[in-house]
């Protein structure tokens, strides 16, 4: 009641006993009930038309409705089959005084698709309520007025009616609307609509536009219309394997017909084809599938757009992006591994699939990856029977799966890995052949080496596999303490190691005389002399040694081949 009171109080200080600026009195809002819009671009209530006490129809008539609004801007009005409304479906938006209150607007859908525009500047007042009037004949003819007024606000007609039972109301942003709405009848102020001629003095575009417009439909078509898939230009392909997601970026150029959309082009001013107005018909929605959060994501962006007279649509999108799981497989051939990521596309109906051939897809010569390469990528078909994923009306989905193949860019690896492991190595291998404290250095070194740059790549290989490259510094980390623990030996039998006997079989294996030259020991001895000798148990150490360098030297050589 305090609004009343305000409205009172502000009619007589305002202008004395007469009455506002649309001629509402006091008495007309007390006749009708209230619901304030506060909560921004929202509806939350739905009234069931033939519930409301004043909504009169005639055998002509779906909606006639007689209601009052007070707000500075941005007063909609929703009329809908359903109690709930989602932004694609088909429903009539009224907005008064949109765009700061300067123009209003009769949708088919919600923020979009407008069957009607019009300059209303002012036409909303935060103080005066403004009657309006709203009718929808069972021919199609849509029509708001200002209660008082001779011609309407707005009028618009749609061939392709939609059946109405709920009206709603909102506002927008922190705009506060004050709704009056079951509102009755008062036949000395109802306006007089009168019917006009929509398409008087139209362009023939404009007259082509107004017809393709009455006969729009956005549902899919009903008969089986494949979408052709022409192009798919790749301008990123990056593999983030620590966060097991495929990035791509693409450019997509589709085709199709739809016969619903059809004109001749003799009765139009042979206007045979019309580039943008993608609002005016139904196109196709492209989704991708992301197994990890079990849903499928739209992806088109349309940026142009054109159509013939004989039905033929095609259309380029925008760059548009897709983010979708892809774990990264277990293997031991780490940093040279290989995966395969699959971006699955498909449509919203089995009726419109998505049909492309190999040759579709190409690759952005400035492409952007990251540290995988893309090889190739070969197409699947596949039929998806999961729930999770089936269509509106719970058929299977048919996918079109796009794998691609992937190899681990591994330059960065070649310097942060085997560079070090390289160099460790051969300072390892060159300490068998020094003597005293420069074999310390020369391997303890190299140790250094290797450990620094083992555990530096630690960080960078997964968690879950034991690379192979791994077993390699393992095998080399332990000849390099054998080499150490082989000096240290050799140290103590200098010292006090004991003499061998001149015929024991220890003694002649080490004086063979292929053995020492193999070895590189004194080979030139002649062994019939050699045996004969007391020969330390210091030359045993050697040979040990002389073998740990040939197994670690294999080892080596066995790493360099399983990098190449």
């Amino acid at each position: 009641m305090w609004f009343y009171s305000l409205l009172v109080i502000f009619q007589l200080f305002s202008f004395g006993y007469t009455e506002s600026k649309y001629n509402v009195t006091y008495a007309d809002l007390d006749k009708c009930k209230q619901y304030n819009a506060v909560n921004g671009y929202n509806y939350h209530a739905f009234f069931k038309l033939e519930e409301l006490e004043n909504h009169s129809l005639d055998n002509e008539t779906l909606v006639n409705l007689r209601l009052f609004v007070v707000a500075a801007k941005d007063a909609h009005i929703l009329l809908s089959d359903l109690d709930s409304s989602s932004n694609d479906a088909q429903v009539y938006e009224i907005v008064i005084g949109a765009g700061a209150n300067t123009f209003s607007e009769i949708r088919k859908q919600r923020k979009k698709n407008p069957l009607k525009t019009k300059t209303t500047k002012g036409v909303l007042s935060p103080i005066d309520p403004l009657p309006l009037r709203i009718r929808i004949t069972k021919e199609g003819l849509i029509e708001v007025g200002i209660e008082g007024q001779s011609l309407p606000l707005m009028s618009a007609t749609d061939k392709n009616i939609i059946a109405v039972r709920y009206l709603s109301f909102s506002s927008w942003g922190s705009t506060q609307a004050k709704w009056f709405y079951d509102c009755p009848s008062d036949d000395e102020t109802e306006t007089q609509l009168e019917e006009f001629d929509p398409v008087k003095n139209m362009t023939s575009m404009a007259k082509l536009l107004y017809e393709l417009q009455m006969n729009v439909s956005f549902d899919p078509p009903k008969w089986y219309s494949p979408i052709q898939l022409k192009k798919l230009v790749f301008t990123r392909v990056a593999y983030h394997s620590w966060k097991n997601t495929l990035e791509t970026r693409a450019i997509t150029r589709l085709s199709w017909y739809d016969n619903r959309t059809t004109w001749v082009p003799q009765e139009h001013g042979n206007i045979t084809k019309v580039i943008g107005f993608q609002y005016l018909m139904w196109t196709p929605t492209l989704v991708a599938k992301d197994e990890a959060e079990s849903v499928t994501l739209e992806l088109l962006g349309i940026d142009h757009m054109s159509f013939s007279y004989d039905g033929n649509f095609e259309f380029i999108s925008r760059e548009i992006s897709t983010e979708t799981y892809c774990s990264l497989r277990e293997s031991p051939d780490w940093p040279y591994e290989t995966n395969e990521c699959d971006l699955v596309l498909s449509t919203e109906t089995n009726l419109s699939p998505l049909k492309m051939t190999s040759e579709a897809v190409s690759f952005h010569p400035n492409m952007i990856q990251s540290d995988w390469n893309v090889m190739k990528i070969t197409k699947h078909e596949n039929i998806n029977n999961n729930e999770l994923f089936a269509l509106h009306d719970g058929s299977p989905r048919h996918e079109t799966i796009l794998r691609f193949h992937l190899k681990r860019n591994n330059e960065f690896y070649d310097t942060v890995l085997y560079a070090p492991y390289f160099m460790s190595n051969v300072m390892i291998l060159l300490s068998f052949w020094l003597e005293g404290m420069l074999r310390i250095w020369a391997n303890g070194f190299g140790i250094i080496i290797l450990i620094a740059s083992f555990l530096q790549i630690s960080g960078y290989a997964p968690q879950t596999s034991d690379p192979t490259i791994f077993k390699f510094f393992r095998y080399s980390l332990v000849c390099s303490w054998l080499c150490v623990a082989l000096f240290v030996l050799d140290k103590w039998l200098r010292v006090c190691g004991p003499r061998m006997a001149p015929d024991s079989w220890l003694v002649r294996f080490i004086s063979y005389p292929y053995l020492r030259v193999f070895l590189r020991l004194d080979g030139s001895s002649n062994y019939d002399n050699l045996h004969r000798k007391n020969l330390e148990c210091r030359d045993f150490a050697k040979v040990l040694d002389r073998f740990v360098f040939l197994i670690m030297g294999g080892i080596f050589a066995a790493s360099c081949f399983k990098k190449v």
